[in-house]
């Protein structure tokens, strides 16, 4: 068993075709046909259940992926960080849609111009999303918000924020303080996607008050809500630093609920056997510089 076999398998099971993953590795197909039969038989199973011109990954393949694909990127990081281990190369940012429109452009920016050539890419998407990218080392490190779902990450708060419920500076809610959540049962929720860190913790927070959130509006637009919100089409639950600008134009009002945590933290999560390279280390470090 070879490490070319494993990189054919992963790039096999990703494509979910030999055809494709023999395009991608830049071999033929019968070549890459031969290295899977040779690691079904050193395994003593099939990996790939063939049906027509197309396949089928079986239970033991799909058990064996997170293994190889972890061996792989190993293999592909010591590989990177032998040949650029100061300043060039490529680095994989994922971060929770929050974060990506209120703290990560301005930390890009500011790492970019430390390291012109740097390669970034980053990812922007739902918690739930980032957090399986993460698992499946298609990212290096993220920052999400909401908690942590499996053990295989290594975690750690860099920012405190909190959820504030808002609603139209005309609405009768506007600027009201302590009010009780049963007064609420009436009013259309415009609220993130369920697998958003914002939606999840508003829904269990409610819940703990034996309240149920039933939306009128889903969206992982942040600023569709905002703008939905302004005109008066219903309340929101929304991170407190993406609504800093309208509540101080009065472009929107906020207002608390009575015995109701909204509070949360901004973490920041790798793989646990990620290596830290250098670079990652000094993107962490500058998390440290923006605690509050």
């Amino acid at each position: 068993m070879t490490l070319k076999h494993i990189r054919i398998f992963v790039t096999v099971y990703q494509e979910e075709s030999i055809t494709r993953a023999a395009e991608k590795l830049h071999m033929t197909q019968p070549a890459t046909s031969l290295a899977i039969r040779e690691m079904e038989e050193y395994y003593h199973t099939k990996l790939f259940e063939r049906s027509g011109r197309g396949i089928r990954v079986t239970s033991a393949g799909t058990r064996l992926y997170p293994s190889a694909a972890r061996l792989l990127s190993l293999y592909d990081e010591m590989d990177a960080e032998m040949k650029n281990w100061d300043t060039s190369g490529r680095l994989r940012i994922g971060s929770s849609i929050s974060i990506g429109s209120c703290i990560l452009p301005q930390l890009i920016n500011r790492f970019s111009k430390k390291y012109p050539e740097l390669e970034l890419y980053v990812k922007v998407d739902s918690s739930d999303v980032i957090e399986q990218n993460i698992l499946e080392n298609h990212l290096d490190f993220a920052l999400i918000e909401g908690s942590v779902h499996s053990e295989k990450l290594n975690s750690s708060v860099f920012l405190d924020d909190e959820l504030v419920p808002v609603c139209s500076r005309f609405h009768p809610l506007a600027g009201a303080e302590d009010i009780e959540l049963d007064s609420l049962k009436k009013e259309h929720f415009l609220m993130r996607e369920p697998n958003s860190g914002t939606r999840q913790l508003a829904d269990s927070s409610f819940a703990l008050k034996n309240f149920q959130i039933k939306p009128t509006w889903e969206s992982t637009s942040t600023a569709a809500l905002i703008n939905a919100v302004s005109i008066g089409l219903g309340i929101s639950i929304l991170p407190k630093r993406m609504l800093e600008k309208q509540l101080r134009m009065h472009q929107i009002a906020s207002f608390t609920i009575r015995d109701l945590d909204l509070k949360r933290h901004y973490s920041l999560i790798y793989h646990e056997n990620k290596f830290v390279s250098p670079t990652m280390q000094e993107f962490f470090d500058m998390l440290e510089d923006i605690k509050g």
